[in-house]
């Protein structure tokens, strides 16, 4: 028996929902790792977060400075199956080391989205390459009474859901693959690869809004982006955050997801 569950992901979300019919999956064999192996496996499977910061992005609006943070320590205090070691850090978006994340993490509210040609470029190579994005329009609590703050939660069509959209579907960054946004359906692994959440994604982060799903978008046989109008990383990053733990629950299984994802090595060739 594999001694890491997750890897056996890499084969179940191949066949399932959120697919089109147009992707082509290889057939995979993952052996029995040696005894080597095994003692070596935290090391060889080192797995980053890196936060996108951009040049407009309000660290007091736009971001969760503590996100990331705090979701890793849940996954090493709460997710004992997950046996990888994780890491995070924080990059511009035109730092070439962003090629070296496991998952890219990049929030906004307010903020103007403008990237430079090096920056789409440098993001688009990523992309490409099998990365993961997950993008999120945020709302920040108040301080004392953990009330959201500001308008737009969970509302469709928010001045930084087109600016997000925009951007991935420029010609730099994937071009018109990057605008075949589906929703996430209850069925995917993002609900299942590590909790199980049968009605899809935690509510509460965006009370009142009209958004109750997730968005991916799916190049070369790979989820390459995954968006949220539902404030998520709320949970993350806020103490006050109310029912904090289902958020941080699906933000694990964000990151076994995308372990899963990793296991299936390159994505398919360019079409030509």
């Amino acid at each position: 028996m594999l001694r890491y569950p997750w890897i056996l992901l890499a084969l179940v979300f191949t066949f399932q929902g959120g697919h089109t019919q147009t992707d082509e999956w290889p057939t995979f064999t993952i052996p029995e790792p040696s005894k080597k192996t095994r003692q070596n496996t935290r090391q060889n499977t080192a797995f980053t977060i890196t936060q996108l910061n951009y040049e407009r992005a309000d660290q007091n609006k736009d971001a969760f400075p503590n996100a990331i943070e705090k979701l890793v320590h849940f996954v090493q205090t709460h997710a004992n199956k997950v046996e990888v070691d994780i890491r995070w850090n924080k990059l511009p978006a035109s730092s070439p080391r962003i090629q070296e994340a496991s998952l890219l993490y990049m929030t906004g509210q307010d903020a103007v989205v403008q990237f430079s040609e090096v920056e789409k470029k440098n993001l688009g190579q990523y992309l490409q390459a099998g990365g993961l994005l997950f993008g999120e329009d945020i709302r920040h609590s108040n301080t004392v009474t953990g009330q959201l703050i500001g308008v737009g939660a969970g509302v469709i069509g928010t001045p930084f859901d087109r600016q997000f959209k925009a951007l991935i579907g420029d010609p730099l960054v994937l071009g018109n693959a990057g605008r075949k946004w589906l929703k996430v359906p209850k069925t995917h692994p993002l609900y299942s690869s590590y909790y199980d959440f049968d009605d899809g994604p935690p509510m509460g982060a965006a009370p009142g809004g009209n958004v109750h799903d997730l968005e991916m978008l799916q190049h070369r046989g790979r989820v390459v982006a995954v968006f949220s109008d539902l404030n998520l990383s709320w949970y993350w990053g806020d103490p006050l955050a109310n029912a904090r733990e289902p958020g941080l629950k699906w933000g694990v299984n964000l990151i076994v997801f995308t372990l899963a994802q990793r296991a299936l090595g390159a994505p398919l060739p360019a079409s030509r």
